[in-house]
């Protein structure tokens, strides 16, 4: 386990500057050490105990039988315990963490495109063959011992485990002794076991030894995070109530933090405080624009620094942000799909230890606040179309519920258009759209979910890809090369795709009737890591907003913060006129964006003044400050200042405000045959 994390050191450490932090990894090393001590001593836990209650039974025969079978326990759990650490392995790769609660997806998303996309981009065969070389030599060397002279001074073992006894001194220790060797084999792996001498065992939390993030990746390993993953899980089916866990006796209070009033402002149906109205506008009364939002696979801004014609990116999409909107302070719902499709589709932030709502009893509840109900008001057609299969983390039944009055999947598209595991490619699907917008009638609302920058990283055989030579800086940073080549041309079909899409827009006759705007369900991930003062970078995605001249609002500041909640009420007010909606999230168009604060439905909140990495459970944080000279790094803080308490106090307030509208303001949704 010590040699696994030195491989992971090394391997994901690669472009990270240590200097002046060796004692620091050091630090992570030997911390790391003591996690691992903790989970063998846990897996030898059951011997300790029967070594200890045969010791005093004294029956060679059953202590014989039952070191046979120990060879074959410790055989086995040595060659579990690599296949773990190579699956905790793969998944930071792929989402810059160990295992966390994320893992359960494997289960509830589509399993056979998984294990597919797995075996396409792993070396199944050599996870396997080390498995079998792990379990071999364990067992070998278990007999070894076992069947060694380290018994002999018990008289128990026979030679060979062969039915004659060996012939040795007899030797039986007195009661005494006896119980002294219990007592400290007992005490020893109890000690070891629990990783410290302290009251409280060792947690996830002690691996914070050092200010730089990854070292404190280093030190933790995935069965620690994992366990954690079990408890947030059980806490979840057991319906933990985040507003009283939050510290809140009376959930107005919750809803004052959270907006920044007084108690005495909030009414006694604290949600609706969440009503807002868009302002009157005669020329948006009479274009009635549709609404187009797509959402991106992978769709990161990090990458985007690196884009020029040598390494081609961004490709037709590069003249549509130099042209409209773009917002770069931005971060996802979360750190999965649903999750941020979730946030969008809701109008909601998303709670930290939680199921995936799609997959839990609030998928089957209608709420007023979800991003379609103000267009199913004002007699827009409401669309949720997916280039996967809509049976995806039970898609098509949560999207209906939401009150989309179309849910589209890929296998109500053309048969014919090329596709992968996880769905129709990205132009196809794109090309569906427009021709779906194209059967007029009604104007409308759409969101899009596209699949193609997702693993296994395939694109259609007839796409020409850009220049895509990578610049030294980027390169020196690449974890595996050839993988990266592979990433950053799906990367560059996906975003040529879009471009085009918009393009085709701009070039017909919807050009002057229609919104479209675009972000990324997470991060660009799995290429290299990001140093600590990256943190905030290593999470956002950008937001799009292309608007039609009629209606196009001007001094449009981009530089203030958002994330996935603040999209819905945006677009309401560049689309509707005289309407009510209901939304935790704000216009970025208004002046209250000046100061508003981002958030990341993990552990990140984010405003012009700071940043903060919060552990909800662990009720700890990290404390940051935005370096002056960058206006993109970060600089670690030991001592919270009065705006690190701000984005503190809306985040807790912010659980618990989604908690209470999940679970006060639904009722229960019947579904409806409209998705194909």
């Amino acid at each position: 386990m010590s040699l696994f994390r030195g491989v992971f050191f090394f391997y994901f450490g690669k472009g990270i500057d240590f200097a002046g932090l060796s004692k620091d990894i050091l630090k992570a090393f030997f911390m790391g050490f003591r996690y691992d001590l903790t989970v063998v001593s846990e897996m030898s836990a059951l011997i300790t105990l029967t070594v200890v209650v045969l010791m005093f039974v004294d029956k060679k025969e059953i202590l014989i039988k039952f070191l046979s079978v120990a060879k074959w326990y410790y055989a086995f759990f040595a060659s579990l315990i690599f296949v773990f650490l190579c699956v905790d392995f793969g998944f930071y790769s792929y989402f810059q963490n160990h295992i966390n609660i994320l893992i359960f997806g494997f289960f509830e998303d589509d399993t056979k495109a998984l294990i597919s996309t797995i075996y396409e981009n792993y070396n199944v065969f050599l996870i396997f063959s080390g498995f079998i070389l792990i379990f071999v030599l364990t067992f070998a060397i278990s007999k070894k011992i076992l069947q060694g002279h380290i018994f002999k001074n018990f008289s128990v073992l026979e030679k060979n485990l062969k039915p004659e006894p060996i012939h040795i001194r007899n030797y039986s220790p007195n009661i005494a002794l006896k119980i002294s060797i219990a007592i400290f084999l007992l005490a020893f792996n109890f000690l070891c076991a629990r990783g410290t001498i302290r009251n409280v065992p060792l947690e996830v939390d002690d691996a914070d030894v050092s200010q730089n993030m990854f070292i404190n990746k280093v030190a933790i390993n995935g069965f620690f995070t994992f366990m954690a993953a079990i408890t947030a899980r059980n806490r979840e089916s057991k319906g933990i109530d985040l507003v009283t866990t939050s510290g809140f006796k009376d959930a107005r209070q919750a809803f004052a933090d959270f907006f920044e009033k007084n108690i005495d402002e909030i009414p006694e149906n604290p949600q609706n405080v969440l009503i807002n109205k868009t302002s009157f506008n005669q020329t948006i009364e009479e274009i009635k624009p549709n609404v187009i939002l797509i959402v991106m696979e992978s769709f990161g801004s990090d990458l985007l620094k690196y884009n020029s014609e040598q390494f081609n990116l961004l490709v037709e999409l590069k003249k549509h942000f130099d042209q409209d909107f773009v917002f770069y302070n931005y971060l996802p719902g979360g750190g999965g799909t649903m999750v941020s499709l979730e946030t969008i589709a809701l109008n909601l932030a998303r709670r930290p230890i939680s199921m995936v709502l799609s997959q839990s009893q609030f998928a089957y509840k209608k709420y007023p606040f979800s991003a379609p109900t103000p267009y199913n008001k004002n007699n827009y057609e409401t669309a949720f179309i997916y280039g996967g299969g809509i049976g995806w983390r039970n898609a098509g039944v949560f999207m209906s519920n939401v009150g989309f009055q179309k849910v589209i999947g890929a296998g109500s598209m053309n048969p014919e258009y090329p596709r992968n595991q996880w769905g129709v490619y990205d132009e196809h699907l794109l090309d569906f759209v427009f021709n779906y917008l194209n059967q007029g009638g009604k104007s409308k609302f759409i969101l899009v979910m596209t699949t193609t920058n997702h693993p296994p990283y395939s694109i259609p055989k007839d796409y020409q890809n850009l220049p895509l030579d990578v610049p030294p800086e980027l390169e020196n940073r690449l974890l595996d090369k050839d993988l990266g080549n592979k990433r950053f041309v799906v990367y560059q079909y996906a975003n040529n795709a879009v471009g085009n899409f918009i393009t085709r827009i701009k070039n017909s006759k919807f050009a002057d009737n229609t919104i479209i705007a675009l972000t990324g369900d997470h991060n660009f991930w799995g290429l290299f890591e990001f140093p600590t003062q990256d943190f905030f970078n290593s999470q956002k995605v950008p937001f799009y907003i292309y608007v039609p001249k009629k209606i196009c609002p001007k001094n449009v500041n981009v530089s203030v913060f958002g994330s996935h909640p603040d999209i819905m009420p945006t677009l309401y007010n560049l689309s509707l006129s005289d309407v009510e909606y209901m939304s935790m999230g704000i216009n970025l168009l208004s002046q209250d964006a000046e100061n508003n604060i981002a958030f990341n439905g993990g552990d990140l909140i984010a405003d012009k003044t700071c940043v903060v990495r919060y552990n909800f459970l662990g009720k700890n944080a990290s404390y940051f400050l935005w370096d002056k000279n960058t206006r993109s790094k970060l600089i670690h803080w030991q001592t919270p200042t009065e705006n690190h308490k701000r984005l503190i106090k809306h985040f807790i307030a912010q659980n618990a405000v989604v908690d209470y509208l999940l679970k006060n303001t639904g009722t229960n949704a019947t579904e409806k045959n409209n998705t194909r």
